[in-house]
């Protein structure tokens, strides 16, 4: 059978305390699973498990590798590694900052990479890994050279990883302009502004909520058919 169920499996979310990540935990949850949410902060992490029924949470810096070592350390064997930390550098090239510049590319890059080095040999046989990337990768926008350079290096990331670590399958999940508070940096005007034209420019004429993104994670875990994908859930922008 494609399709192996969820119920009774392991799944760390790392960065599932907000947004994409605890959608994705909530709809675990709710198909059986034991979720383990994992982020930096204390605070998110608390509500989060007020929120989501059941679920265990630990600390984890994705730009730190003992603190990657020393959460996985605590996991046992496990089914499934989602990771979707969030970070943006944003601004023009000739002005960004490159603490901002290298604070992405740790986040976004290295850190998956961390992630995956201390949780891949703990992983089960027929398990997976989906790491999570954005459009800004595959459609260009202006003031985002390196989001979208970290965001396409995710990709390839993944489809290496996909060969490096069979018969463990490794996916991409491409999400586009979705409502999360990673947005909440940009001035609420200009935020709207952006959220309104990209509605407007979509095919399916909206921008995406955090349960569409989250559904095809799952989808990503449970069909064993599927590794070395790039997943796009952007209402079809990057059209």
């Amino acid at each position: 059978m494609a399709e192996k169920s969820l119920s009774g499996a392991l799944i760390v979310v790392v960065g599932g305390s907000s947004g994409i990540g605890k959608a994705v935990a909530r709809q675990a949850a709710s198909a059986g699973a034991k979720v383990v949410v994992a982020s930096r902060s204390e605070e998110k992490l608390a509500q989060t498990a007020k929120e989501i029924d059941g679920v265990t949470t630990g600390v984890i810096d994705v730009t730190d590798e003992e603190s990657v070592r020393a959460f996985f350390g605590t996991v046992g064997a496990l089914d499934h590694l989602v990771v979707c930390p969030g970070d943006m550098a944003t601004g023009s090239v000739y002005e960004m900052a490159a603490d901002d510049v290298r604070r992405c590319i740790d986040t976004k890059i290295v850190g998956q990479m961390l992630c995956v080095r201390h949780a891949g040999r703990k992983i089960s046989e027929g398990g997976s890994i989906t790491l999570l990337a954005g459009a800004a990768g595959y459609k260009p926008y202006p003031d985002m050279c390196i989001t979208a350079a970290a965001n396409t290096a995710i990709g390839g990331l993944g489809r290496s990883l996909a060969v490096e670590l069979a018969p463990i399958r490794v996916n991409v999940v491409v999400a586009g302009l979705i409502d999360t508070p990673l947005w909440e940096p940009i001035p609420e005007d200009a935020r709207a502004a952006l959220f309104e034209q990209t509605a407007k420019s979509s095919p399916v004429g909206r921008i995406g909520r955090p349960d569409d993104v989250a559904t095809t994670v799952l989808h990503s875990m449970e069909n064993t058919f599927v590794t070395g994908a790039l997943l796009h859930v952007d209402g079809g922008a990057v059209l």
